[in-house]
């Protein structure tokens, strides 16, 4: 396989990590899609590029995909840093089908036909597609993948996560937190596991860089402060904690009982947000307890 061929694997694998993105986002109820793209795409591509030239592009076409969940782990591990939430389940079942079924029609289709696009004369192939299409949408309404979305749950591996997340915090900022009243610590952290989490590193990162250029006020730090300047993540921890200060000396005294949900409605005004960081907060304090 010349180096062409593998770099020309490599652009196809990244452009069909942006693609099972996309469908993922919009076909949360349906795993099984996530199996089926790959094996649509190669056909594709095969489709695509045809002539005398192209064996050895087709030859080994079902490789795409083993690049892309490479691409992909790599992803997940070291630029979101989310490996404690990673569903192994998911990659194995997912992952195996979209291989073995790649591979498979590379092998016994793509590799035995001149063109995989049906001439006029075999148009009547396409009764098998809407049979096959008719299987699909049928195993679709039967077979799930068991599958936890991960993008706004931390998935059923959060406890993990939670722990690990709120240990490497501490050791990172415990000397340079400074707050009034301790109680607020458990809160503090629950919101920056939660803001670490929607927004990892490489893209505060990312962040900075583009404001370097733009100058225009956008959010920054760990804690995703808004801030015409440039802000770090301890810096944004400061100014968190400036802002939490505030609102906790406006409470009415008889909100103090239920501290932590009234501080994070009037810090974020949104529900969702803070039912999710209150399930963070809960988790902290059990563990804080043991």
């Amino acid at each position: 396989m010349s180096l062409i061929t593998i770099l020309t694997y490599i652009l196809f694998a990244i452009i069909l990590f942006f693609i099972l993105n996309y469908f993922d986002r919009a076909e949360k109820e349906n795993n099984l899609i996530h199996a089926v793209i790959p094996i649509v795409y190669e056909i594709l591509l095969a489709g695509i590029f045809t002539g005398e030239d192209s064996f050895s592009f087709h030859q080994n076409l079902f490789l795409i995909v083993i690049i892309e969940l490479v691409i992909r782990l790599y992803y997940v591990k070291y630029i979101l840093k989310r490996e404690d939430l990673m569903n192994s389940s998911f990659y194995l079942q997912i992952y195996g089908i979209s291989i073995v079924g790649c591979y498979l029609t590379n092998r016994y289709f793509i590799s035995e036909v001149a063109s995989v696009f049906p001439t006029a004369e075999e148009m009547k192939v396409g009764i098998w597609l809407l049979i096959l299409l008719f299987c699909y949408f049928t195993a679709k309404k039967h077979v799930h993948i068991q599958y936890k979305e991960q993008i706004s749950t931390f998935g059923e591996r959060k406890q993990e996560y939670i722990v690990v997340q709120y240990t490497r915090f501490k050791n990172m900022y415990q000397k340079d937190i400074k707050v009034k009243n301790k109680s607020l610590l458990p809160l503090l952290y629950a919101m920056m596991i939660y803001e670490n989490y929607k927004r990892p590193v490489f893209f505060r990162k990312l962040d900075a860089i583009t404001y370097r250029f733009t100058g225009k006020s956008k959010k920054m730090g760990i804690m995703q402060i808004s801030s015409p300047t440039e802000i770090d993540d301890k810096t944004s921890i400061k100014l968190a904690i400036k802002r939490l200060e505030k609102i906790e000396e406006e409470l009415p005294k008889k909100l103090k009982k239920i501290q932590a949900e009234s501080l994070l409605n009037s810090y974020y005004e949104d529900e969702k947000i803070v039912n999710q960081i209150l399930d963070i907060y809960q988790k902290i304090i059990e563990f804080d307890a043991l």
